[in-house]
């Protein structure tokens, strides 16, 4: 048996698990089959006590009172004891020990008794997993130590669950396998079961389905079942699409507005459990897709922490600029913005002049970071409303911002709903009615042009070396990169020449800086977003089994230099976090771009 991830997003990932020459696409559900339940004949992989037929299956060797003898060949879960989960720490202990004793390629663990971990086993099965899904907290509690304590790199199953509704959550969890016992248990209930709930087949005049057995209208219990099955099925396909398009958190984000308990599950992972979520979270991603759950999720958590830790303001802007969002990104390509940058190129030294933008979910974007994942990545509906919890977001990022960043002016033109939860205004607030209006636009140019006369004027090539220092400073949480540095070309296509020698590009579709092998000479020496490999040249990609060491804050996505004892070797973009960089022996770790001669 083995198990190797291929593809990840957020906190999950696709892995493949091989079993008797067989391979499984995870996440997948184990199919429950028996001499009286069927599979489904669309099933790659069983679970059952006995050989049905000739399909992959993993059976069950029974619990410690009742064991079953394991037959060579065979896939099988060994043996059990587990106590209930509320049980004291004590008596989790002695069945951890036990489990463990009984571990083979696969192993029961407790979020208890996390001490006996085997490391031979490749997939886990998180005992207790009914008991635990009742309770939110208990649940996210028990699977992030489990995660923890037996790596990325393994498989972990959660027997009892797998209704179509909680696939996305469980997934998102870092499970991998489910099973389809729930499926059979709710059709002998006379239970629907649907991506968004469960509803009982009498209820429902007309069911939203055309599986083939709703479209018979088969409400029989073999009927409800093939139904169910049909439900998940879809469902796990749904997950596993979401997690190649980069999309998964906001599936997750659809199914909680549905079920109080999953937005529990989602609320208590991302004011709990940020650093075991953000660690996993790209750098980069596609396009968020806000709800009232959008406002705490890391990558976003992570975007406005580090605009107030990494983020260095261009060091010439005296005056500070509230601006409002727009609906297309980046900003500075829509309509309205276009009309306020015109007011601050044409007030005689623009660049004294910072652009800030105020939105929900992100707090605060200097303009510099516009292109930045998740900047030019999110939609939300704009009602002219704010929530509670997005007024006291704003208010605090904008707080701690200034706090920060000391500016002589700050005008505001900010519409008036803004201006009021986040308490600014008075004699520099320049917005009257809408932000683009004949007054609006007269009152800011006139500020404008007013307070940035009273400064020595800023070159424009000054003002572009500051931009990329900014932005190479939220990248990589250095400034060093441009010293000594010339840029070239227009926004945004900045490129870094260094003694005539290109070291970096800005790429538009990343909103970050591509690194060449002079780049990555001057990365490597900041000490930062570096990958330590054995000694061999790099042609193409560099898988984990290649890697020694790397910096612990490279995200998947992030720009990254290879050395050998220091050596440069390669730049290139990391496909997974450093942490798993260092763990794992399999799968790609870095897609080089250029490499040493």
């Amino acid at each position: 048996m083995k198990f190797e991830v291929s593809k990840r997003d957020c906190t999950t990932r696709i892995g493949t698990l091989g079993i008797a020459g067989n391979e499984i696409v995870t996440p997948d559900i184990l199919w429950y089959s028996s001499s009286r339940i069927k599979a489904p004949e669309f099933s790659p992989i069983h679970l059952s006590q006995d050989k049905i037929d000739e399909r992959v299956s993993i059976s069950s060797s029974g619990s410690f009172f009742y064991p079953d003898s394991e037959e060579d060949g065979e896939t099988v879960i060994p043996p059990s004891l587990v106590y209930p989960y509320a049980f004291p720490s004590e008596l989790h202990g002695t069945d951890a020990k036990w489990n463990y004793k009984h571990a083979g390629a696969i192993q029961i663990i407790s979020g208890r008794a996390l001490d006996k971990i085997s490391r031979d086993a490749i997939v886990y099965v998180l005992s207790n997993a009914r008991e635990l899904f009742s309770n939110p907290r208990n649940f996210v509690m028990a699977v992030t130590k489990v995660r923890e304590a037996i790596g990325y790199q393994k498989a972990l199953y959660t027997p009892g669950l797998g209704e179509p509704s909680h696939i996305a959550l469980l997934s998102y969890c870092t499970v991998d396998l489910f099973d389809s016992i729930p499926l059979v248990e709710k059709a002998r209930k006379k239970i629907l079961l649907f991506a968004d709930g469960a509803f009982n087949v009498d209820e429902l005049e007309e069911i939203p389905c055309s599986c083939p057995a709703c479209v018979n209208k088969d409400t029989s219990f073999s009927g409800t079942l093939a139904h169910n099955y049909h439900a998940a099925f879809s469902e796990i396909k749904r997950v596993r699409n979401a997690i190649r398009n980069g999309s998964l958190r906001n599936l997750v984000e659809s199914r909680a507005s549905f079920q109080p308990e999953i937005a529990s599950m989602v609320c208590v992972l991302d004011k709990e459990y940020y650093g075991f979520q953000e660690r996993r979270y790209p750098s980069v991603g596609k396009k968020i897709v806000a709800s009232s759950l959008t406002i705490n999720r890391p990558d976003v958590e992570r975007f406005r922490k580090r605009v107030l830790d990494r983020y260095v303001r261009p060091d010439s802007t005296k005056i500070l600029v509230l601006l409002p969002c727009s609906a297309r990104k980046p900003y500075s390509f829509s309509k309205s913005h276009r009309i306020f940058r015109r007011a601050i190129d044409f007030c005689g030294n623009p660049g004294v002049v910072h652009e800030v933008v105020v939105t929900s979910p992100l707090g605060i974007i200097p303009i510099e970071l516009e292109m930045a994942y998740p900047s030019a990545h999110y939609d939300i509906s704009v009602t002219g409303y704010w929530s509670l919890d997005e007024q006291k977001m704003v208010k605090k990022q904008l707080d701690s911002y200034l706090e920060k960043n000391r500016y002589d002016v700050v005008i505001n033109h900010l519409p008036e709903n803004i201006s009021e939860f986040l308490g600014v205004g008075g004699e520099m607030n320049t917005c009257s009615g809408h932000t683009t209006s004949s007054a609006s636009m007269s009152n800011l140019s006139t500020m404008l042009k007013k307070e940035s006369s009273k400064y020595d004027v800023v070159s424009r090539n000054l003002r572009k070396q500051e931009n990329v220092k900014s932005l190479l400073s939220y990248q990589f949480g250095n400034t060093s990169l441009t010293e000594d540095c010339k840029i070239r070309g227009k926004y945004p296509g900045y490129k870094i020449f260094c003694d005539g020698i290109q070291i970096g590009m800005l790429i538009e579709k990343r909103g970050l800086f591509s690194l060449t092998l002079d780049g990555g000479r001057r990365l490597a020496e900041t000490g930062v977003y570096f990958v330590e490999i054995e000694d061999f040249i790099p042609r193409g990609s560099i898988f984990a089994i290649g890697v020694t060491d790397a910096d612990k804050n490279i995200r998947c996505g992030d720009e990254v230099v290879v050395l050998h004892n220091w050596d440069v070797r390669a730049v290139g973009v990391a496909s997974m976090g450093g942490e798993e960089m260092i763990e794992s022996r399999s799968g790609e770790a870095v897609k080089v771009r250029h490499h040493k001669k």
